[in-house]
């Protein structure tokens, strides 16, 4: 062997070079997409719950334990959320290296009806620059040899999520007159953000179906509203919304709440955030 590539092989064993060692597994695919941006080509980043299925009825596989157990960092937004696993991020070990998105200080934080707080904090993208620090901030600590590159992947971040808001408000600019229903209140964190507000809602609670005294009330309403559109979610039951309309014709549109249509890639909630807009836009606008 060449005595220059025999130096480049000795060089490449004996000095460790300076790339991904941290290791983040998250709950949901937009605590994945958040972390992306922070840890870039210095760490490995996944979920655990398929963007397709309910944060609230997800369990532990084996796999996934494995999982979470091997991880440096691990991401979750709370027990009032992730329910069913909630007694599993609270075990010593995991608590250890967790971190709770809902103790995030500084967080910008809304209710639903109930009083309960609304879960889905990641809608709001000044929430998601809060959360990315946090990510940040522990990376660093484990991985200092990489910190600077952390500061400056959570300094892209958030010029990239100001150019975004800046798009986006410009984008609900212009008044709209057309109303337009929920299937459940999910997206409180956006409308607030860009000053958007819905005109009624057919799930009060997502974990509980409407009695018959509730859909006669929601008829009622839909009748005297008469909204044009419907955000609708992936597991959202077509049977209860057929029954509330009642005939009632409007535009139905899915919104992509955990990001299921967005490939992996270091801008990935960004894009989220803009494919969440689009659908706003569709149900105002078009």
């Amino acid at each position: 062997m060449p005595k220059f590539y025999l130096i480049l092989l000795l060089t490449a064993l004996l000095c460790p070079v300076s790339r991904g060692d941290v290791s983040i597994v998250t709950t949901i695919k937009p605590l994945q997409m958040i972390a992306e941006a922070v840890v870039q080509e210095y760490g490995s980043v996944s979920s655990i719950v398929d963007a397709q299925q309910s944060p609230h009825h997800f369990t532990v596989s084996p796999s996934d334990r494995i999982a979470l157990a091997r991880a440096d960092i691990t991401v979750w937004i709370g027990p009032s959320f992730e329910t069913r696993i909630s007694d599993f991020f609270m075990q010593a070990q995991l608590k250890a290296k967790t971190i709770t998105v809902i103790d995030t200080p500084g967080l910008r934080v809304h209710t639903i009806g109930n009083g309960q707080l609304d879960a889905h904090l990641w809608l709001d993208s000044s929430n998601a620059i809060r959360i990315a620090t946090a990510i940040a901030e522990r990376a660093a600590e484990l991985d200092p040899v990489n910190a600077a590159s952390y500061s400056q992947n959570l300094e892209s971040f958030g010029v990239e999520i100001e150019s975004r808001n800046q798009q986006i408000e410009q984008r609900f600019k212009a008044p709209s007159k057309a109303n337009y229903a929920v299937y459940h209140n999910a997206y409180q964190y956006f409308e607030q953000q860009f000053g958007l507000q819905h005109d009624m809602v057919i799930l009060q609670d997502p974990e509980v179906q409407p009695g018959i005294r509730e859909i006669i009330q929601l008829r009622s309403q839909v009748n005297e509203q008469r909204p044009s559109c419907l955000l609708l979610d992936f597991d959202s039951s077509l049977e209860l919304v057929n029954t509330v309309l009642n005939g009632h014709e409007l535009k139905l549109i899915t919104v992509d709440l955990l990001g299921s249509n967005v490939d992996s890639s270091e801008n990935t909630y960004s894009e989220f955030i803009s494919n969440l807009t689009d659908d706003f836009y569709r149900c105002l606008y078009e």
